[in-house]
């Protein structure tokens, strides 16, 4: 019974479509959370199903894992995104070879490609996907003349240099005397380990710029 529902073409897609929005999301946004948990749990449910369908092996499960530890590594890693290819490549193999039959993998894969595509641009266009989730918080415009502080404001680390501690896509962390912080550079991909200085500080957002060595 719990086979036949978890196995259901209409729930596999859906299974799929959520595991893709959480490995999107935690791409994009460095940091494990509660959007990796549910895409983890999405896909752990639908490798289930599939593995006491008899549809799947270890095997499917182990190429899965492999691809998602190579996305993982894409965003510690800089590979200008061939490890990141790589996963993909590897979880999409996963996914098709675990389903009932290869055309249904294909199609649930693919409407869950697409769902999954327009969810993300979604949240990139309207909340910036950016790692504390602050644009998906309602924020009413409060001024500190009128008394209130916000506790994300930091501006105290205008003018600091730092070092990345991630690759920044633009977004990633940097550790600035000893305390880790998200950043966001100007736009140009950041390698790991260099250093950077804080230019611009917009509420919680801290944007910086690559500073050449001398």
């Amino acid at each position: 019974m719990i086979v036949s529902i978890v196995t259901n073409p209409y729930l596999v897609t859906m299974l799929i479509t959520l595991g893709l929005i959480g490995v999107g999301l935690e791409f994009f946004s460095p940091g494990f959370g509660v959007p990796g948990i549910i895409g983890l749990g999405a896909f752990a449910l639908y490798f289930f199903g599939t593995y006491m369908a008899g549809s799947s092996g270890w095997g499917t499960l182990a190429l899965f894992v492999a691809g998602g530890i190579l996305l993982i590594l894409e965003i510690f890693v800089l590979a200008f995104g061939v490890l990141g290819i790589l996963g993909f490549s590897a979880m999409v193999g996963a996914i098709i070879s675990a389903a009932s039959s290869v055309w249904m993998g294909v199609v649930s894969l693919a409407i869950g490609i697409v769902l999954a595509a327009l969810i993300l641009w979604l949240a990139i266009r309207l909340f910036g996907l950016k790692p504390s989730w602050n644009k998906l918080i309602l924020q009413s415009s409060q001024k500190n003349e009128q008394g209130y502080t916000s506790s994300e404001d930091r501006r105290e680390l205008l003018g600091k240099i730092g070092v990345t501690i991630t690759p920044l896509r633009p977004s990633g962390f940097a550790e600035f005397d000893g305390q880790r912080e998200d950043v966001v550079s100007e736009g140009d991909i950041v390698p790991h380990g260099a250093k950077v200085k804080v230019i611009r500080v917009e509420g919680a957002r801290v944007v910086v710029r690559k500073v050449e060595d001398q």
